[in-house]
């Protein structure tokens, strides 16, 4: 009974959720829209546990002085500052200041760093003389040049093949991706409503 119960549940709850969105009936609206707000609620409440985990884990990294630790400090600070400045109220004025002065930079920053690995990754690649890394080296190249090159410059011909590049060959690989990411959560799904899979027990 412990196993087939959260079986049954998960293929219940699977199954109202999957009929909700394919057909239009009220009583299944009501049963998927009442089945999402409860797992928005226990998404909710795990996020909390996260966060009293991460508060765990680096309170005692720092009171045993484990290696890291002034890492950990920087974490329990940032992670207290974003938490009352929720906390204050959405749409504030210092809420919207952390967003525009301190996240979004932040975030640009580990965007931009990803520039350098794909080109550092490339480049080892060619030192090992594959035909492959030298492709990606030389198509790495042409996209950052097109795209850092000043106004007026003559590397700026390399534009329109940067363009080529981004919305053909790298548009294709994305979708290629974005379609086995889809297919591999459909099979996730039909596995677990199917009890070939049971992450639950």
């Amino acid at each position: 009974m412990r196993r087939i119960l959260p079986a049954l549940v998960a293929l219940l709850v699977g199954s109202v959720v999957l009929l909700d969105y394919f057909l239009e009936n009220p009583v299944l609206n009501a049963a998927g829209r009442f089945l999402l707000e409860g797992a928005i609620v226990l998404a909710a409440f795990a996020l909390l546990l996260g966060l009293w985990n991460l508060l765990l884990v680096h309170e005692r990294q720092i009171r045993r002085r484990e290696p890291g630790w002034p890492a950990s400090v920087v974490i329990l600070l940032s992670t207290g500052a974003s938490l009352a400045l929720g906390l204050a109220g959405w749409g504030s004025e210092a809420l919207t200041w952390f967003y525009r002065f301190v996240l979004f930079p932040l975030e640009a920053s580990a965007g931009a760093l990803l520039a350098f690995v794909a080109v550092s990754a490339a480049a080892r690649a060619w030192r090992l003389s594959s035909l492959e890394g030298g492709v990606m080296l030389a198509v790495g190249a042409i996209v950052l040049v097109g795209t850092l090159a000043p106004q007026g410059a003559a590397l700026t011909a390399l534009g329109p093949l940067r363009d080529w590049i981004v919305s053909v060959p790298a548009m294709a690989a994305v979708r290629g991706l974005l379609l086995g990411v889809a297919l591999g959560i459909m099979a996730t799904g039909l596995r677990v409503l199917l009890w070939i899979d049971r992450p639950y027990e």
